[in-house]
């Protein structure tokens, strides 16, 4: 028994160890970091005769209901007229969306090329091949721009060590404990990104806004999202990430439980294998400050989900044997409060913390499930 109880003990401590660093000591390190050796500058600005031609990818499929928001939106960038194009990927649409573009045609800097059913990977594989921008926008048709974030994603690439930049991307929140609690863990992925970015070791970005040089461009495998696999190109070639606090674009976020659950199983899964798509910078030994970040900021993360199911597990151990009381209801206490959570949110009624709390299990458990998938060979080609 005694044995027992250690080993759940240990396990215990040790699972609870990880979900620590990855939740708070991983950020502390990096303001450690910071405050020891400073943060990596970029100093280097564009003339306001020297700004790139730029490329504003925007890939679709049956999008009629927001995409003419979403061209006008990008038509009201703050960027020189004769330097800028959007070009929207169809992918095999059949909604209409096409010749809501097509209306588009006479304001000369909107482009459309149409693909069958590809994915979205495979839709931007074609559309790179006809952008002719030095600097390619990604973007999506639900985000949205303010009018000076395609100018400041691209003022970095006047420094020849950036290759890739993403814009500061604000949750609009719904009402919700799902929705709230996610407003939180985005605001901390944000701190996160901007630290890493400050030591010069991001290679994350969001797809709904991040800008490239079309020089670094790989094609796209089709299970692998391009916000996971194109910074990691852009950093295995010896260039930097850069996260632009002032370039602000804005989404939606989740605010029902099981839409929720299926994208970070679908997140979890596209970018699990992504990341090992690249596996020197996995590699301490090559590449240790990269190493760092990817471990402590994605696999850990991911593998976070592993780490409270063994929390769980301990737990049971010691309550069958009768040791450390104060663990077992205090875990108790825990998984309680997220039963409850889920509870209130079934009733749309929903109570602070017992909703952060369901909604951490939730994520969790959609991060375990897309790992699952992923490592058993699942793979995702479309939205």
């Amino acid at each position: 028994m005694e044995t027992l109880g250690n080993l759940g003990l240990t396990l215990f401590w040790s699972c609870a160890a990880v979900l620590i660093y990855v939740y708070w000591g991983y950020g502390a390190l990096l303001k450690l970091i910071l405050l020891v050796r400073g943060e990596i500058p970029l100093r280097a600005r564009y003339g306001e005769a020297d700004w790139p031609f730029v490329t504003i990818l925007l890939t679709v499929h049956n999008e009629k209901d927001t995409i003419e928001r979403r061209l006008q939106n990008l038509l009201e960038q703050d960027y020189t007229v004769d330097r800028i194009e959007v070009l929207v990927a169809s992918d095999g649409s059949t909604d209409g969306t096409d010749q809501i573009v097509a209306a588009f045609k006479a304001d000369g800097r909107v482009r459309l090329i149409r693909t069958g059913r590809l994915g979205k990977s495979g839709a931007q594989n074609i559309a790179m091949r006809e952008a002719k921008g030095e600097i390619v926008v990604l973007t999506d048709a639900g985000a949205s721009f303010d009018r000076s974030c395609v100018r400041e994603m691209v003022a970095p690439f006047r420094n020849n060590s950036v290759g890739c930049t993403t814009a500061h991307l604000r949750l609009l929140e719904r009402s919700g404990a799902v929705a709230s609690s996610q407003g939180m863990y985005w605001s901390y992925e944000l701190n996160i990104r901007d630290l890493e970015s400050r030591v010069g070791i991001l290679a994350v970005t969001s797809g709904q806004a991040m800008a490239f040089r079309r020089s670094l461009f790989r094609d796209l495998p089709a299970f692998v999202g391009d916000d996971c696999i194109i910074p990691l190109y852009v950093s295995y070639q010896g260039y930097r990430v850069v996260h632009c606090g002032a370039a602000l674009a804005y989404d939606s976020m989740e605010h029902e439980d099981m839409r929720e659950f299926r994208s970070r199983v679908r997140m979890t899964m596209r970018n699990w294998t992504g990341t090992w798509m690249v596996p020197s910078l996995l590699d301490p030994f090559k590449n240790p400050g990269y190493a760092f970040a990817l471990w402590s900021h994605k696999l850990l993360r991911w593998l976070g989900s592993v780490a409270l199911l063994g929390m769980t597990v301990a737990a049971v151990l010691l309550a069958m044997v009768g040791a450390q009381p104060v663990i077992v209801i205090g875990f108790g206490l825990f998984l309680g409060t997220g039963a409850l959570g889920l509870v209130m949110s079934r009733k749309e009624k929903p109570i602070p913390v017992a909703g952060a709390v369901y909604s951490f299990l939730l994520a969790n458990l959609g991060f375990m499930c897309g790992l699952g998938k992923a490592l058993t060979g699942g793979r995702i080609l479309t939205y």
